[in-house]
This record gives C-alpha cells, sequence and structure tokens, in this order.
C-alpha cells in the first residue's frame, strides 16, 4: 500500500493523468481508514507502519498542491500520529530491538520511515526535527559500521530487500542536506560488486547464502542505477538494463519478496542517469574476494553458461560487525548483534553452471540443524544450538554460561588462512574449528580449495583433534546422487554431468537421505510458506579417529579428468595439464603442484 502510493503520486506529477491522482487518493484514502498499521506483532512500529510511513509521506508532499484542505488535514493528522508512536517505541527500546540493530533491515525501513515524516511535516509537526536528527544519529553509525568491501552477511535476498534502504535514506539525505554518503561509506560504494559476483551463471538468479525466500528474488535494478549514476559505474548500468530488458517478468513472478522488484520503479525513474555508458562485463575479473565476510567467488567466463562456485569462512555476521557489536556492547550496553538471517555457513560452498544447480541451500529456515548445509560435521555437530533460527548467538548464549565474553569474541570465528590467485588457478583455506562445541576439543577444522578456471576442483579437508570422533562431510544437491561404477558418485545434470569423489587417509561409510525445510518467512503473513527439498549424500568416518585429511574431487564428464589417489596424494589429469595436492604426515602443510609441457608451478598452503 505505502509504496503503491508512492509510485501512483510519481506517475500523476509525470504525466498529469487524473487516472493516477485518482487511485493514489484511493490508496491513501485506504491506510488512512486502518486503526492500526502492522499485523500479529510489533503493530504500528515495525515493517508494515513504516513502509505505509514512508510511502505516505511522500504522497502527501508530491501531491499537496492537488489535494482539498480536508484532504491534507486527515493525511497529516494520521502521519503525525504514527510517526510520534514509531519514535516513542524507538526511544523506549533503545539499546536493544531494531532501535538498535544497526545491521539489519527493521532499523533502516523504520528509520527511513520517520526521517522521511520528519522531512515532510517539517514546520507542521513541532516533532519533526527530532524525526530527523533521529535518524541522522541513527544512519551516522549504520554506514560506519557496514563492511568497508560491500559484503551483506545475511545474504542477496536481505541485500535486496533491506541493503535497498540504505541508498534510499543517503538520497534523501544527500537532496535535503548535502550531506553525502556516497562520498564516504565503502559499503554503498562497494556493494554492487557483492551483488554481481555472487550471480548465478545466467545472472537470473543468485548464490543463495543465507535466509533466502527463493533463487530469484536477487534484484533492485533501481540500486543498480543509483550506483550507476553516483560513480560513473557502467558494470552497474550493464546490469541493471539487464534485468529490466530481459529478467523483470521473471523475477516478478517467481520471487516471493514483497513488495518486489516492480513496485520500487519509483526509485528508478528517479535515479537512472542515462549519461552512464555501459561497460562490458567480460573486463572484470573471474574472481573476488570479499575479505570481511571471508566470501569467495569465481566464475569459469562471463557467459551465460558459466560454471560459478562461491565459498565462506568467517566470523558470525562478519569480521566487521562481529568486533563492533561486542564493542558497542561492553561500552554503551547495545546489543546489535542478532544473525538469525546469517546461517552457520563456515566452509560451505554453492555451485551452479548456467541456471542449473548443484548445491542446494536451505532457503528460509527458521529451525537450522547442523546438515543443512554443506559443512563438516563434528559427531553430528557444528555449532552449540541447533534448531533454531539465530544459530550462532544462542551458541554464544550457551557458551557464556562458562566463558567471558572476550573469550567468546577472540575465539568464536572462523578465518581465511590462505588466498591466492595466479592466473588462473585459485586457492583459498578457511580455518573454523572455533566454531565447533568446545567439549569436542577441535583443534582444526580447514577446508582448502583449489582449482584451475573450474575445469574441475578440489577441496582438502583436514580436522584434527585431541579426542576421537567421527567427521562427516555433508554434500547436499538438487539431483540425487547416483553410485558411479567406477568410484564414487555421479550427478546427472542437464549442463553436463558431475562426479563427486572422496578420498581419505582413513577408511569411510557413505548414508543417502533426504531432507524438507518448511518455514514461515513472516509471521505478518503466517499462511506463507518457504519450502525446500534438500538431497543429501553424507561421508563419514568408518570408526572414531583423532585425525582425518579428505580429498573431495569434482569432475565434469566432458572434461574427461583422470583421478588418482595414493594415500595422502591426489592426481589430477586435466586438458594435458597434470595436478598433484598432497598433504604431508603432520597434516600441516598442503603441497600443490601443476605441470605442464612448458613449465611447472608450486604452491605450498598452510
Amino acid at each position: 500500500m505505502g509504496i503503491a502510493i508512492v509510485n501512483l503520486a510519481l506517475a500523476y506529477r509525470l504525466s498529469k493523468d487524473e487516472k493516477y491522482l485518482t487511485h493514489a487518493k484511493r490508496f491513501m484514502n485506504t491506510v488512512l481508514s486502518y486503526e492500526k498499521w502492522g499485523n500479529a506483532h510489533l503493530v504500528n512500529v515495525d515493517l508494515s507502519a513504516s513502509w505505509i510511513l514512508f510511502g505516505l509521506s511522500l504522497g502527501y508532499d508530491w501531491l499537496k498542491p492537488y489535494l482539498s484542505e480536508d484532504e491534507r488535514k486527515r493525511i497529516a493528522a494520521k502521519l503525525k500520529h504514527h510517526a510520534r508512536i514509531i519514535y516513542e517505541y524507538r526511544k523506549e527500546t533503545y539499546g536493544k530491538d531494531w532501535s538498535t540493530n544497526y545491521y539489519q533491515n527493521h532499523n533502516w525501513i523504520n528509520m527511513n520511515g520517520l526521517a522521511t515524516a520528519g522531512y515532510v511535516l517539517q514546520g507542521e509537526d513541532e516533532y519533526a526535527e527530532h524525526y530527523i536528527e533521529m535518524a541522522k544519529e541513527n544512519f551516522s553509525r549504520v554506514y560506519s559500521y557496514l563492511a568497508d568491501d560491500g559484503s551483506n552477511y545475511e545474504g542477496v535476498v536481505y541485500w535486496r530487500y533491506g541493503g535497498m534502504w540504505l541508498f534510499v535514506y543517503a538520497h534523501l539525505l544527500k537532496q535535503q542536506e548535502g550531506i553525502d554518503y556516497f562520498k564516504t561509506c565503502g559499503y554503498l560504494k562497494n556493494t554492487f560488486y557483492y551483488r554481481l559476483y555472487q550471480a548465478c551463471g545466467d545472472y537470473k538468479q543468485q548464490m543463495n547464502y543465507g535466509d533466502c525466500h527463493d533463487r530469484h528474488s536477487g534484484h533492485t535494478p533501481c540500486v543498480y542505477y543509483k550506483v550507476a549514476a553516483e560513480y560513473g559505474d557502467g558494470y552497474a548500468q550493464t546490469l541493471g538494463n539487464m534485468v529490466l530488458d530481459e529478467f523483470l517478468e521473471e523475477e516478478a513472478t517467481e520471487s516471493k519478496v514483497k513488495p518486489g522488484i516492480l513496485p520500487e520503479a519509483a526509485f528508478e525513474f528517479l535515479w537512472y542517469d542515462p549519461t552512464v555508458k555501459e561497460r562490458d562485463l567480460k573486463e572484470l575479473p573471474l574472481s573476488r574476494y570479499f575479505e570481511d565476510l571471508g566470501l569467495l567467488q569465481i566464475r569459469e567466463s562471463w557467459e551465460r553458461d558459466s560454471k560459478v562456485l562461491t565459498i565462506k569462512c568467517g566470523h558470525p555476521g562478519g569480521k566487521k560487525q562481529w568486533k563492533t557489536g561486542w564493542q558497542l556492547y561492553r561500552q554503551e550496553g547495545i546489543r546489535c548483534l542478532a544473525l538469525s538471517h546469517h546461517h552457520p555457513d563456515n566452509l560451505s560452498y554453492i555451485f551452479a553452471r548456467g541456471g542449473e544447480y548443484l548445491t542446494c541451500e536451505d532457503g528460509y529456515n527458521r529451525n537450522i540443524m547442523p546438515d543443512n548445509h554443506n559443512v563438516i560435521l563434528v559427531d553430528g555437530m557444528y555449532t552449540d544450538a541447533k534448531g533454531v533460527n539465530d544459530v550462532y548467538m544462542s551458541s554464544v548464549a550457551l557458551r557464556q554460561q562458562e566463558q567471558t565474553d572476550q573469550e567468546i569474541e577472540n575465539s568464536y570465528v572462523g578465518d581465511v588462512t590462505c588466498f591466492q590467485v595466479d592466473g588462473s588457478v585459485v586457492i583459498y583455506k578457511g580455518e573454523t574449528s572455533g566454531i565447533y562445541p568446545r567439549a569436542l576439543s577441535m583443534k582444526e577444522v580447514s577446508r582448502t580449495l583449489f582449482t584451475d578456471g573450474l575445469n574441475f576442483w578440489v577441496f582438502v579437508d583436514v580436522c584434527r583433534s585431541d579426542e576421537a570422533h567421527i567427521y562427516q562431510l555433508i554434500s547436499n544437491t538438487v539431483p540425487k546422487a547416483v553410485k558411479a561404477k567406477e568410484t564414487g558418485y555421479l550427478y546427472p545434470m542437464q549442463s553436463g554431468n558431475i562426479r563427486y569423489t572422496v578420498f581419505s587417509d582413513k577408511k569411510v561409510q557413505e548414508v543417502l537421505y533426504d531432507q524438507d525445510v518448511v518455514a514461515v518467512m513472516t509471521t505478518q503473513e503466517p499462511d506463507k510458506v518457504c519450502h525446500s527439498h534438500i538431497e543429501t549424500l553424507c561421508t563419514k568416518s568408518a570408526e572414531k579417529v583423532c585425525n582425518q585429511v579428505f580429498f573431495e574431487c569434482f569432475t565434469f564428464d566432458e572434461e574427461s579428468a583422470q583421478v588418482e589417489w595414493n594415500e595422502r596424494t591426489l592426481r589430477i589429469i586435466c586438458k594435458g595439464k597434470k595436478y598433484e595436492i598432497r598433504v604431508d604426515e603432520n597434516q600441516t602443510e598442503i603441497l600443490i603442484k601443476k605441470y605442464t609441457d612448458a613449465e611447472e608451478k608450486s604452491w605450498i598452503v598452510r
């Protein structure tokens, strides 16, 4: 209802067609008739109320000359009433909930609604300046706390839903007061590339980390156009045009995120700069690493049928948020670490080719279980807590019973310990032993990725502990694994079959099963659910051991790769090149070699 008012008001101002004014008034009168803005919980003080407050404020401002005196009075009174409710709620709850959840869409959207009402009501409401100043103080923190590399811990779906509002407020403040966060905020400058590199090969869909309603909820062309306009970025202009020209109807139909891509049209009109020339995406590197989140994405090419692989390992919420959150808690008592949309997925990976997915994420999940992601389990465990939606912070609460906050801040993390790009070769190592329950006494849980242009890829997984455990590799996929005649498994794919083989220095067992994840996406609409079906292949230790090394090898039928295994050494021949990957006896060093007729190269991973 709120965003409809914005579109209709803008359409009338641009066209002067009376039908748009008539319908704008119809929508405005409808929300004026609502006694309450919202449903089920946080009525009048959360997203539903703020979307309406934002839209009604702009409708009032843009259509004021065309409204009767009675209409203006009724709208202004409603804006004053609801803005005051949100303002008082934020004051009363400061330090908890959305009031200081500086990294969440609830904070951004609610404060946008309040700020917009404040500017519109200047001269009409004595509290207007309070609303404006409250929002300015809030967003001065938000923009300084966000990851400078533009990565988003919640994943692409919430990047497009909530992240858009970071651009809305920055635009509002720049227009109203000349304060320009586009010049000073690294997140605003770089976040387009987070979104671009998290695109699937066909660009229509996205690599769906975190809470994802579906794979099509990923595009917001107004943001691409704003990035293009603010920074003269031709790559952003290219993606914005691509979405509008080719993907608009499909995303509007398939996406479960509401209001969705079509109602954001008003922002596109306001932000599009036709003077920015498109640039070819093929000019960009094929891989990009986002240090704050420990996130790597690799593309085979920028063609629509490209293979795409992404992997991550980092601090809960990202390094900057994790450290800032604990600092704010110690210094000001502010609880801003709320990570329900960030799934426990260190060392998890997603692979797709074109528009076809191999791996399967759990989508929107309020009861996350250890095997919902492509991770390494120890005795079936991954984090302290399970079966809840905020696994990370629920685990922190359990640890606080026996550890200090400082100890948790320093130890309850994952890190990328190695990242190298050498031509088409990419090497990445993540280590995340600190995330596992302390009682497991894990000294190392690491995964090293090696690939050469995604002609194949290999994971070297190292598990070390002073105690004996069953180690489990979880492979969650869309197609069901089929036992291969030779060794390993085959995943039948329309874009080309994929072979998956696990080698280990200890005996292993394999278990196949499936999982169904069903979750209500918002209690505002409890009858709407997200459903994900997962085919799981678990490769695990045949018996309890202290240390174990696994080699996971992914090859493609059309590449005809040859794979050999001998103790702790994996050899691959692919496209006339030879590769050797060897783990030393102490499991502390990985030696990788590449042989061609012209040269030999080697890399050491520690």
